[in-house]
This record gives C-alpha cells, sequence and structure tokens, in this order.
C-alpha cells in the first residue's frame, strides 16, 4: 500500500511541475521541487552544515558521496533532486505541449536540446533563474550549492545557467574517469566540442586522474584554474582491512562491453573484445564441470556484450546492483577494459586479463595492465586457473607492482577524503 502511495505521490509531483510551467509560475514549481529534494533526502544527517548541496540524482554517486560523509567531519548537507525533473521542464520548453505522456521518463533527447529555438532557450534559462532564486531565498541561512556528476547532462544545462545568475555555485564531480588517453582525446573532439557551453557555469571539476583532467583542458583552457585531482573515493570499499587466509574455489567473470577502450574512429567501427569474451565463456564453461569450483559472471544490463555462446547453467549470473560485493568475496577475478577490474587489483585478488583477438594491434587498446596479468593464450589461463584452485592463500595479495595502474585510473588513494571537502567546501 505504501508503494502505491509513493508511486501516487511522485506521479502528482511530477504532474504539477508540469503544470506550473503551463501557467508560468517559477515559484510554484521551486515549492513543488523543494517538496521533491525533502523526499529525496536519503542519509541521516548526522553532520549539520551551513551548507546545503543539492545533488541532480544519479544512483551511481550515492555511494562516494557516502563515503565522504561517512569519513568527514566537515561534510555539507547533502540533499537529492531527481533528474526527471529537469527532463520534464525542458520537454515543456521544446514547445512539446502535449499532456499525455509520462511525466517521470518524458519523451526528450539530446537532439530536442539542440534543436530548441533561441526565444525558448532564453525562457527556459529564465524559468529556472527564478526557481534557483526562490529556492536560494527558502535556504536564506545556508550556503546553496549543486553538483552534477556529468557535463553532458543536457537537461539540465538551464539550471546550471539559473544557477550562474543567481550566484549559486554548480560543481561538476565528474564520474566517467576511467578511460584510455585515446577515449579522452576523441571525447575532447566530440562531446567535449559539442558541450563546451556549459563549462562556463561550473565553478569547479573534480576528477578522478590527470588523463581527464587533461581532456577537459583540452576541451576548454579556463577548466585548468577550477581542476583538482581528487581520486576515487569507492578505492575505500575494496581495501581490505584484515587479513584471511582461504582455500582458492571462488572464480569472477566480469563481463564487459565488446567496444570499450576501442576509441571509435571509422577506421575502428568493426574493432571489439567479442572474441576474447567468447573464448572467456568457453574456459568458464570448461572449468564449471568441476563441482567443487564457483564460478559467476557479474554484468551489466545495458553495456555488456551478449555472446551467442550457451553459458554453463551451473555458473550463477547477476545483472543487478555493483560488482563491489563480488570483488571482495571472489578470489581469482576475470576482467578487462573496466573500473571494476581496477579496483580488483585494489581488493588484492588474483587478477586475469584475457586478449585472444587475432589482430594483435588491438592490445594497445587495452588499459595500462601490467604485463603479468595479460593472458594471450586460452590454454595458459585455464592452466593457471586450475593451478590456483584449492591453494591456501592469505589475502589480500601484494599489489605493489599494480600501484602505477591504480593511481593512473582512480588516482591516489591518500587523504581522499580531505580533498573531496576541499573541493566541496571552495
Amino acid at each position: 500500500m505504501k508503494k502505491k502511495i509513493n508511486i501516487l505521490l511522485n506521479f502528482l509531483g511530477h504532474f504539477l511541475i508540469y503544470i506550473s510551467c503551463h501557467i508560468k509560475s517559477p515559484a510554484f514549481c521551486a515549492y513543488l521541487i523543494r517538496i521533491s529534494i525533502l523526499k529525496k533526502k536519503i542519509f541521516r544527517s548526522k553532520i549539520r552544515s551551513d551548507k546545503i548541496v543539492i545533488v541532480l540524482d544519479r544512483t551511481v554517486g550515492h555511494r562516494e558521496i557516502e563515503i565522504i560523509q561517512e569519513n568527514a567531519v566537515k561534510a555539507p548537507e547533502f540533499m537529492f533532486l531527481r533528474r526527471s525533473i529537469t527532463k520534464l521542464i525542458l520537454y515543456y520548453f521544446c514547445d512539446k505541449k502535449n499532456f499525455f505522456f509520462n511525466y517521470e521518463k518524458p519523451p526528450i533527447d539530446e537532439i530536442d536540446y539542440f534543436s530548441q529555438n533561441k526565444k525558448n532557450r532564453e525562457k527556459h534559462q529564465q524559468f529556472w533563474e527564478q526557481i534557483i532564486l526562490n529556492l536560494k531565498n527558502y535556504y536564506g541561512n545556508k550556503i546553496l550549492n549543486f553538483i552534477t556528476f556529468n557535463y553532458t547532462y543536457f537537461a539540465e544545462a538551464a539550471l546550471f545557467a539559473g544557477c550562474k545568475r543567481n550566484n549559486v555555485p554548480v560543481k561538476l564531480w565528474y564520474k566517467e574517469g576511467i578511460k584510455t588517453e585515446l577515449e579522452a582525446d576523441l571525447q575532447a573532439k566530440k562531446s567535449g566540442n559539442k558541450f563546451n557551453h556549459v563549462f562556463k557555469n561550473f565553478q569547479n571539476i573534480s576528477v578522478y586522474n590527470d588523463v581527464v583532467k587533461k581532456m577537459f583542458i583540452k576541451i576548454d583552457k579556463k577548466n585548468r584554474k577550477k581542476i583538482s585531482v581528487n581520486g576515487c573515493p569507492r578505492i575505500y570499499d575494496y581495501i581490505i582491512k584484515k587479513r584471511y587466509s582461504t582455500k582458492i574455489k571462488n572464480i569472477l567473470f566480469l563481463s564487459f562491453d565488446s567496444k570499450r577502450g576501442i576509441p571509435q574512429y571509422k577506421k575502428n567501427l568493426n574493432l571489439n573484445w567479442s572474441l576474447t569474451y567468447d573464448k572467456v565463456i568457453k574456459i568458464l564453461n570448461e572449468i564449471s564441470e568441476d563441482e567443487t569450483i564457483n564460478v559467476i559472471i557479474k554484468r551489466k544490463n545495458d553495456s555488456t556484450y551478449k555472446t551467442s555462446r550457451r553459458v554453463n547453467e551451473k555458473i550463477k549470473i547477476y545483472e543487478n546492483g555493483t560488482a563491489q560485493k563480488f570483488i571482495n568475496q571472489a578470489d581469482i577475478i576475470i576482467g578487462h577494459n573496466s573500473a571494476s577490474t581496477i579496483e580488483a587489483l585494489v581488493n588484492g585478488k588474483y587478477v586475469m586479463v584475457p586478449f585472444f583477438e587475432k589482430k594483435i594491434i588491438q592490445r594497445k587498446y587495452l588499459y595500462n595492465f601490467n604485463k603479468e596479468l595479460i593472458y594471450t593464450s586460452e590454454k595458459n589461463m585455464k592452466k593457471n586457473i586450475l593451478k590456483l584452485i584449492n591453494k591456501k592463500v592469505s589475502f589480500p595479495l601484494n599489489n605493489h607492482k599494480h600501484q602505477k595502474t591504480i593511481q593512473y585510473y582512480l588516482g591516489n588513494s591518500k587523504n581522499i577524503t580531505k580533498r573531496y571537502i576541499n573541493f566541496l567546501n571552495n
């Protein structure tokens, strides 16, 4: 019953926000947003602060914010605004005056945003300007900030402009930081040029590593003074604090995107990691016949390559949630170009990176892994897995030789909390 009531209230809230656009009442819209923000306050407020940070909500960002709030004395008070609200308001200001659609998932996309005419764009920004002014007045005794996790969230651009006009800081806490230099160069040329105009509205930018810092400077040289390299807070979730001994029997395969790490230039459009993926499944199918070995595949619904090869029914497949729990429970982790593979190195487990492609040139598109992790032979990889099975080992393994890789992608783990507090309170 409670769930049904929440669904109804959520629908009603979105519907009324849409009505507020029709009746041209940013004050009413601000009131509705404020109610929504209060309902989305997901963390217990252990900390009373004179600063409120409204996060443009994205579920994958919750854990990093939670880590900072748990480990810092001077953390601001975090609240959360549904991103569906910014999309809904954009939908109205794109002259889509239809009343019959899903208000929580408005049918709006990037093309609509860039097709918005100059007059509607200015009206859209003015509407947000008044919303922000009303919110600023309501939280009058607090310092108000906004945080977004990506510069390409097109529906938020007018909100950024509204904040700028009210001297309300917007901070970019960039979370898409695990990429190769070639990918970063291509991104700077494509989405960077397309969304170059939003950076003037960001007061500060936080990134995981130097690769992304250089990318943002390529997009706009003025970003140089705004950027701080703060590392990835999630690294704390993978550091094993208490040593333990076990017999190896748990194998985890971190399923991956078949094109991850390969810059999508025309010459590369036919390149992928599909052969490698299929051969890993073949190895796991064979190994899983041994009932003493526990084999798990962790994959994402939206970005994982779907193999045509049959997966042995003895292999457990999980799709929901992050890989954190599975990495912490695994003994041997097979991964590729992904943040989770780097996190497995932090976790101090046996990590194997398969490369079974026929085109050797593709090897340059692998992440910067230590050579000893990369397997070019199916036979050797299977042999080494079986050699480790039932071996008694003390975890975490010494990952000193992988620190260069870890820091290259996830940044320096020292003083991460302090760096983020400086970023948030600056």
